[in-house]
């Protein structure tokens, strides 16, 4: 492959000009075909094959006139009087009054008005009509009143009320800035007449707003980090360009796809994220092996070699980035697949631009490549005598100590692990939104006038198509309906209310109540209210001992049970991403074992650099739990259980960031070692000076692959970190952790792991680094993406053309 690459870049050398066209015009060709193509982002992460959605499934079978309710764009608006007050007092009321006269009067889509207006007026009303309704069918009084009461929509105090309404679009995701005006200006009346107004609901989430000042920040720290590395300012922007485009292709195709499949509104973030990240790296990588092979050959060969050589780590590099991003498809949930494989192919498409763009860019360039100095950076200053870098410096510390760096590493990211223990997880609602927005302001005061488990209803949906009209547990009720009644409409009737008892007495369950029957009385839904709120784990105990519950009630009665509504959709997605981590985190560790044996010939290795990434994720998994589940020192205003599917994402991404720091740093190492092996071979004297010092082969190729990876492995990382801390300026709280997240994984694993613990360990080891048992190394497939075969051609073909020409010189008088 490095011979390959060493033609490919060469040729890009030469043909300049044609492969910056190509990008260009492939860039403004994907813009046009996203504009005229892109359709808007979902905002949903539903999955297929959850018990949750069987059972929304057969709840739109047996009641297809109320849609789908998971769906549903509905909306709840919240009234608190202040202080002292009560919303029944003439001056709120009115208040009230207005708020919905307004919506009433002026939003389009208005549906689902059954629960809609003044609850001053409305909820008596509303509570009264279920009391009289539900005796009239024969039931306790006692029974309707509780019923009555858990639908109130005034607080038992009269100061928080709330109304409910659902906006007439196909989804959550339909709803237009139309409709979020209306409602917006109407709580703007109520607020100025004296009482606070909040609205939530799944209608009424904020539209999915992203700064590009994150990718401006990102970008600019980068240059900055990019010209102390190479002194110049030419090439300092050189791979900021190329990332540039290279994300913005990737970005632009993320948005055709819309057109053809559903794709999540944070798909391009994260792709833009990683791809911005990886895209400037991998050309930093290029161009810092260009600069070195320049010093000894032409401009068009060290352009080739530099692709050939750098190019095929960054092509190992890249593979194993897309390999662990595109895996997150055996999870088998729709929106992660589609965020892995959407970045995968952005980073795709870094890697191509990187292997082209650059070579392209240095046939432009020239040696004017690094021109453009900046005085006191990267050299750039006149020095009687060469001292030590800072890299050098380092690694002869950890020489000197290295069970101490060891020890200290290991004991600080297990620390920092310790936290992962009480991690919790959910998805985005209305009760874990930022404190200061409406969303989480009406969640809170529904909770404070209603409960928390308001918030988090669970809806059962009963099929008693197979009903047993001769099971026991429904003798009761079947003969308390009377003789004239048909035994097995009677019985469904009675697998109901047999149904609604059995739940009351689930632990954790408030109240549980029929609130519908359909018209051929085979289907009945349940209104199940818990004590805790979305956000809380035993709400997920809760829903457990219902699905058990329920299974019971199905093998007592015949019944088919099953649970949904939001809550359980979205509990049933967390289950299934935390039920798949482990697996998908066996799988990348895995393969990162695998994959570093063939390219290192060394069983220790790759062995401590799969433990050592499992140390920088824990270790970012716990400082993670510790600033924003459980707001360490106040850094965060709103500290909530952890995004459901970031455990699982951040473990894809850091693993192959990991094997990329790796990769770049262990290959000089080796690439040294393996010089000092075959010089040894050939000249075994041991008087023979060793080119750096009396040190064994081990600690020799350590040292110097080290200095000499350092400084560029430091750069690619301090580059990354900025790039994802940057999106900590982002609104939504999910890209914020994200960033956060992204970025302290890659300072744990590029300054713990790689510049510590993975050159400690070789110390320890000694000679042990580099063994591989005889066997081993025959059966695993040999990868060479250091270009060493590549570099002996060129360095025998070199010592030829020399050769030749002394004799040409000989022969010419």
């Amino acid at each position: 492959m490095a011979k390959f690459l060493f033609k490919l870049g060469r040729w890009s050398f030469h043909r300049k000009w044609i492969v910056i066209l190509l990008w260009l015009v492939t860039l403004a060709g994907v813009a046009g075909a996203a504009a005229a193509l892109q359709k808007p982002f979902s905002n949903e992460f539903s999955i297929g094959g959850t018990p949750s959605i069987d059972a929304t499934k057969l709840l739109v079978q047996k009641f297809p006139e109320g849609g789908n309710p998971v769906n549903a764009a509905s909306v709840t608006v919240v009234f608190a009087a202040p202080e002292g007050e009560q919303l029944a007092d003439p001056e709120n009321s009115a208040a009230i009054d207005r708020v919905v006269d307004h919506i009433r009067e002026t939003l389009p889509d208005l549906t689902g008005t059954e629960r809609f207006g003044n609850p001053v007026v409305v909820s008596p009303q509303l509570q009264q009509g279920i009391i009289d309704q539900m005796t009239a069918q024969g039931l306790p009084e006692e029974t309707a009143r509780d019923d009555a009461y858990n639908l109130r929509m005034l607080s038992d105090d009269g100061r928080i009320g709330y109304t409910t309404f659902t906006i007439d679009v196909a989804s959550s995701m339909d709803v237009t800035d139309e409709h979020r005006k209306v409602v917006n200006a109407a709580m703007d009346m109520g607020r100025e007449q004296g009482i606070e107004v909040e609205a939530g609901g799944a209608g009424f989430g904020d539209p999915i707003t992203v700064k590009t000042t994150s990718e401006i920040i990102g970008l600019a720290i980068a240059f900055v980090v990019l010209i102390v590395t190479f002194g110049s300012l030419i090439a300092a922007g050189l791979p900021v360009l190329t990332a540039v485009i290279g994300v913005g292709i990737g970005a632009l195709v993320i948005m055709i796809a819309t057109a053809f499949v559903e794709l999540n509104n944070i798909t391009p973030v994260l792709a833009v994220m990683i791809g911005l990240a990886v895209g400037i790296d991998y050309a930093l990588f290029i161009l810092s092996r260009y600069r070195a092979e320049r010093e000894r050959m032409p401009a068009d060969e060290a352009a080739g070699m530099a692709v050939g050589t750098a190019g095929s780590a960054v092509v190992f590099a890249g593979a194993t980035v897309i390999i662990a991003l595109a895996a997150l498809t055996i999870v088998n949930i729709e929106f992660l697949t589609a965020m892995g494989l959407s970045a995968a192919f952005t980073v795709f498409v870094a890697v191509l631009v990187a292997l082209t763009f650059i070579p392209a860019l240095l046939g432009v360039l020239g040696d004017r490549t690094f021109r453009w100095r900046v005085p006191f950076v990267a050299g750039n200053r006149r020095r009687r005598r060469a001292r030590p870098t800072m890299g050098n410096r380092w690694i002869r510390f950890v020489r000197r100590a290295p069970g101490l760096v060891m020890a200290v590493v290991v004991l600080s990211l297990g620390a920092m692990t310790y936290p992962v223990l009480s991690m919790e997880l959910s998805l985005p609602s209305d009760s874990t939104s930022n404190r200061d927005t409406t969303q989480r302001k009406s969640a809170d005061l529904m909770a404070e006038g209603f409960g928390a488990g308001v918030n988090a209803p669970f809806l059962v949906i009963v099929d008693a198509d197979n009903v047993n009209p001769d099971a026991p547990a429904l003798a009761p009720l079947v003969q308390a309906q009377g003789e004239s009644v048909d035994r097995r409409e009677a019985a469904e009737t009675s697998s109901y209310l047999y149904t609604v008892g059995q739940l009351k007495n689930v632990g954790g369950v408030r109240h549980a109540q029929l609130i519908d029957m359909n018209a051929d009385t085979n289907a009945a839904q349940i209104l199940v209210t818990p004590f805790t709120g979305p956000d809380e784990q035993y709400t997920i105990q809760v829903s457990h001992a219902l699905r058990e519950q329920g299974e019971q009630i199905a093998d007592a009665t015949g019944a088919d049970i099953g649970l949904t509504g939001l809550t359980a959709v979205q509990m049933d997605i967390t289950e299934r991403l935390s039920g798949a981590m482990p697996i998908y985190l066996g799988i990348v560790v895995g393969l990162a074992i695998f994959l570093l044996l063939g390219v290192f010939r060394s069983v220790m290795v790759p062995l401590v650099a799969g433990l050592g990434f499992l140390l920088s994720v824990g270790a970012a998994f716990g400082l993670t739990v510790l600033v924003w589940q459980e707001g360490l020192w106040d850094l965060v205003n709103t500290p909530a259980p952890l995004i459901s599917f970031m455990p699982i994402f951040l473990i894809g991404v850091t693993f192959g960031l990991a094997m990329d720091y790796q990769v770049f740093l262990v290959t000089r190492m080796r690439e040294h070692y393996i010089n000092l092996r075959v010089k040894a071979h050939a000249d075994p004297d041991p008087d023979v000076p060793r080119s750096v010092s009396r040190l064994d082969a081990v600690e020799e190729s350590t040292i110097v692959g080290f200095t000499r990876g350092a400084r560029v492995v430091t750069a690619a990382a301090l580059i990354m970190i900025a790039v994802f801390i940057a999106f900590i300026d982002q609104p939504l709280p999910f890209i914020q952790i994200f960033g956060f997240a992204l970025g302290v994984g890659v300072f744990f694993d590029a300054f713990f792991i790689r510049m510590a613990l993975v050159p400690a360990t070789m110390f320890l080891l000694g000679n042990a680094t580099w063994w591989i048992p005889r066997w081993l190394n025959r059966l695993i497939p040999r990868m060479d993406i250091e270009g060493t075969a590549l570099e002996k051609e060129w360095e025998e073909r070199h010592a030829a053309e020399l050769q030749h020409r002394k004799e040409m010189e000989k022969v010419t008088p």
